[in-house]
């Protein structure tokens, strides 16, 4: 397979998209070894100050006032901005972004964040980038801050989320429902008994706990919910949340087994039986290429909200908004052969575990188009 140098403008904001970068990157490598992948962090790229600041605010906020982020989500989302960051940064940074394309002359540019594909289409616009533009979506609803005439393809987290582009006048053909790139190791199912095997757990009703990456939520108070009924064997994935992590080992519950950051996590969540967990873009895509029904227990306004919608639409997950209604909810779920089944074939069919590999089969069609292009102009 013929090597590709590939730019993938990723952010640090979230865990997710700097985690969609890097399994574009895996894939690219794994299929093709020769290849070459780079992969910027574009605040941190910009200025280390800036990039603080972003973060910083952004935890705060989610933090402390998420109900604001919503706010400024839904008014992003009807076109409402009082700067269009993209485009006055790309402005600022245009003679360093052209400097390192020259350097590196790139294939193709993959963005997994809103924020670069506006800055890098900007470019494109002025005709500073001749390469092809795609965009990974990295939430279950487009909004409209990814979209841009110069990007030459969107990939969806599913196909049916194409209709909603309908109203941003996107050419159908740049749309592919590929599903959000995920670790190579999701392309490979585990079973579930050798998975228990190899973690050392028991054979038993396993339910396993997440946060996302940083480990948000209310996941201590879940779990020692969880933990009150003796049926349940509980997996707890704090991510890289070190102090939730030591909180919850000084729990003294052999029924109860604690991770921080994992990276075998398709083992681990192929060792559940259900799982609990946040509807970040990635956490879900990971759990429905296992085929896991999934409990969602909090969502952020904005991004966590439409994604919420979208698995409650299509009966891929149940939702649980007190605390006391937890084991209630989840008893009579997993007492319902019928209602497991339907989850879990219901999962199985939104999911799409090769969905990076789908999206690099793309790509060399698309490069190979616009070079025919060019040889024909």
């Amino acid at each position: 397979m013929k090597p590709l140098r590939a730019l993938i403008f990723s952010v640090s904001i979230g865990a997710g998209h700097d985690s969609v970068a890097k399994a574009l990157a895996e894939r690219l490598l794994l299929d093709s070894p020769d290849s070459e992948v780079n992969i910027i962090d574009t605040f941190q790229y910009i200025n280390g100050a800036l990039h603080k600041v972003v973060m910083g605010s952004y935890m705060e906020t989610l933090k402390f006032t998420p109900k604001v982020w919503g706010y400024l989500y839904e008014q992003a989302q009807e076109g409402e901005m009082l700067v269009d960051l993209g485009q006055l940064l790309s402005k600022l940074l245009s003679p360093r972004l052209e400097q390192l394309l020259n350097d590196y002359k790139p294939d193709v540019i993959l963005t997994t964040h809103a924020f670069p594909t506006g800055m890098i289409a900007v470019l494109k616009q002025r005709g500073q980038l001749n390469v092809p533009l795609v965009a990974a979506v990295t939430d279950y609803h487009v909004h409209s801050f990814w979209v841009h005439p110069e990007v030459d393809r969107f990939y969806l987290p599913a196909k049916d989320l194409s209709y909603s582009c309908k109203k941003f006048n996107i050419n159908p053909a740049k749309i592919l429902g590929t599903g959000i790139p995920i670790r190579s190791q999701f392309a490979k199912a585990q079973d579930k008994q050798e998975a228990r095997k190899a973690l050392n757990i028991e054979e038993k009703t396993t339910l396993l706990v997440m946060g996302g990456g940083w480990g948000l939520g209310r996941i201590e108070l879940i779990t020692k919910e969880l933990l009150k009924h003796e049926e349940f064997q509980v997996l707890v994935v704090a991510g890289t949340n070190k102090e939730l992590k030591n909180s919850l080992l000084s729990i003294q519950n052999e029924r109860l087994k604690v991770f921080g950051f994992v990276e075998n996590m398709v083992q681990v969540m192929s060792a559940s039986d259900l799982i609990i967990s946040k509807p970040g873009g990635v956490t879900i895509a990971e759990i429905l290429a296992v085929g896991k029904p999934l409990v969602i227990y909090s969502s952020l306004p904005g991004q966590e909200d439409r994604n919420t919608e979208y698995l409650l639409n299509r009966g891929a997950a149940i939702r649980v908004q007190k605390i006391e209604m937890l084991i209630p909810e989840i008893l009579s779920f997993w007492h319902s052969p019928l209602r497991r089944k339907i989850k879990e074939e219901i999962s199985r069919e939104l999911g799409k575990p090769n969905s990076s590999k789908m999206i690099w089969e793309d790509i060399r069609n698309l490069i190979t188009e616009q070079v025919d292009e060019v040889v024909r102009v």
